[in-house]
Order: C-alpha cells, then structure tokens, then sequence
C-alpha cells in the first residue's frame, strides 16, 4: 500500500505543469465540467428510458444508463484537467494500478457483480417469477449488483449471492403460463384396468383447475409391491398456489371416483406372525445328513477333491469309482 501511494504521489507530481494559470483557464475548465455534467446526466437519463423499454425496469437499465452516465463526466473531467495544465497521462496509469490493487482485494464482489450484469443480460428469471435458485424456492423480490433477494413461499426472506446463481441450476417455474404436474395412484390387482382409467378422466374433468388444452393423460405406470400403478399428468397454471390448489382437487375428485365404482386404492400389506409353533411338524422331525445331487458334482461324474493346501494325495489312496 505504501508503495501504492508513492506511486501515486510520484504520478501526480510528473502530472502537474508549472505554468502559470489564467483566469481564463480557470473559466474554461469550469464550463466544460458544467457542460460535462448536464451532458452525462441527459445521457444517463435518455438511456434508462431506452433499455428500460426494451428489456424492462430493473438493475440492467438502471446499471447501463450510470455506466453511461459516468465514462461522459470521465472525459468530460479529463479535458477540463487538460485545460487547467494537468498531464491526464500519469494520472490514468495511477489509477489502473489502484483499480488492479482493488480488484484483487475485492474479487468476491466483483464476481458477483460481473454475475449480475451476465443474470441481467441473459434474464433467466426477472422479479416476480417463481424460482429455484441454490437449492431455495420463492418469488423474486430484487435482483441487485451483489445479490438476489427471494421471498420463500413460507415467508422468509432470503438473499442469494449472484455468482452462486450463475454457477448453479436455475429452475423458472412460472416463466411459461402453465405447467405440467404428475399423480401416482394404485389399484388393487384384481381391479378392472378400463374401469379404473374412466373413473381417473372423469374425476379430471370433474377438476376445473386442471386445464383440457394441453389434455391430461392417465397412464399404467407398472407393477408394484402391493399395486397397480397410474400415472396422471395434468396441465395447470404455472404458479404454486394453483399447482398445490390443483392437486388437492384432483386427489379428492379420484377419491370420489374410486369410491362411487367400488375401486380399492391400494396399500402397503403386511403378514403379521404371531410366533407360535406349527402344529405339524416340518420335515418330519428327522434330521440326519444333508447330500443332494449337485449339477457337475455327481449322476455319474467324479466329484471334485479338496484338500488342504501344502497336502498332497498320497499315491496309495484308492481312487473313486466312476
């Protein structure tokens, strides 16, 4: 750092001239920052009005139209230095050695900052959109230079870095107006299949949340432990409330479906054993040598010799018949 301001202290002292200023220069130097001044923030204000128009209100137009707004007074306030006998050159070089220093010192800042300009670029989500972002689901409240504010569907508030959002997957839930959602049911195995599909399709046009346009499907999902397994898939609007709203309507509506055809929904079974003893007696109650013909072992066939290992068959030892 000392090293840093003696640089600096070095670049200013070859910066200034050691000519005598007029008051003209003075006068100059003054309506060229003034003029600077008014220009930059016309210039800001003409392009927030532009991109806001194109891409929205948010931190993108607001970030563009300050940019903007801050290189015109930048070289508005180099000529204005010019004019008073300043030498921008040592300054310039000053200053790119500070903003090198910072940027090391600060690169978790500027990381997220250089993600928020690549999140307001790209728009995967805006405010009010229903997210997923690391791991956390909510409605985007504020998309900032550092983070992301979400509001939780049960009322927190969290704030999201934005390099943990471009680096992680981004689930947009209401991006589209509607969306697609999936309900396992089984049937018992000795349920008629036709009957137990036509009752699901019409408790799903019995639902006015689940939308006809795209139609809902019912599917056989497969054999399971205990059941019969459907899969229903239905189309509703987009956001949480409706999905949630959406489901428990259909679960009641196949319910009363099922309950109005004599259709069992299945469950788990489980044989409970009580513990007590058989009363016949397995097996016969004898119990003596256990040798059953193994395949490549006997019907016909030498059985295999094991021996210990270091233990060689003595020459003398009888040979099995075939």
């Amino acid at each position: 750092m000392r090293a840093f301001i003696g640089v600096l202290a070095q670049a200013d002292s070859e910066a200034l001239l050691h000519d005598e200023l007029t008051s003209g220069d003075w006068i100059k130097a003054g309506i060229v920052l003034v003029a600077t001044l008014a220009l930059a923030v016309a210039v800001s204000k003409i392009l927030r009005r532009t991109v806001s128009r194109g891409i929205g209100h948010g931190f993108a137009s607001i970030l563009t139209s300050r940019f903007s707004g801050y290189a015109v007074f930048i070289i508005g306030l180099s000529y204005a230095l010019t004019v008073l006998g300043v030498r921008v050159g040592p300054l310039l070089g000053a200053l790119g050695l500070g903003g090198l220093v910072l940027a090391l010192a600060l690169q978790g800042v500027v990381g997220n900052f250089v993600s928020s300009l690549i999140l307001q670029t790209r728009r995967p989500y805006t405010v009010g959109d229903t997210v997923e972002l690391d791991g956390h689901l909510g409605v985007v409240e504020d998309i900032d230079s550092r983070t992301t504010q979400v509001r939780g569907l049960d009322g927190t508030h969290i704030r999201i870095p934005n390099a943990n959002v471009a680096g992680a997957t981004i689930v947009n839930l209401t991006r589209e107006p509607i969306r697609r959602s999936s309900l396992a049911v089984g049937v018992a195995y000795d349920t008629d299949l036709q009957q137990a599909t036509d009752a699901v399709y019409e408790a799903l046009d019995r639902v006015p949340r689940v939308l006809t346009e795209p139609e809902p499907a019912v599917n056989l999902d497969g054999f399971g432990d205990s059941s019969i397994g459907f899969n229903v898939l239905y189309w509703h609007v987009s956001d949480v409330p409706s999905e949630l709203a959406a489901r428990h309507d259909l679960v009641l509506a196949i319910h009363q479906a099922f309950a109005a055809a004599s259709i069992t929904i299945a469950f788990p079974q489980v044989t409970v054993w009580s513990g007590q003893q058989r009363p016949d007696r397995l097996y016969g109650g004898n119990v003596g040598e256990v040798r059953v013909e193994y395949p490549g072992l006997d019907r016909g066939r030498r059985a295999a010799q094991w021996r210990l290992p270091g233990r060689r068959r003595s020459s003398e030892a009888p040979a099995d018949d075939d």
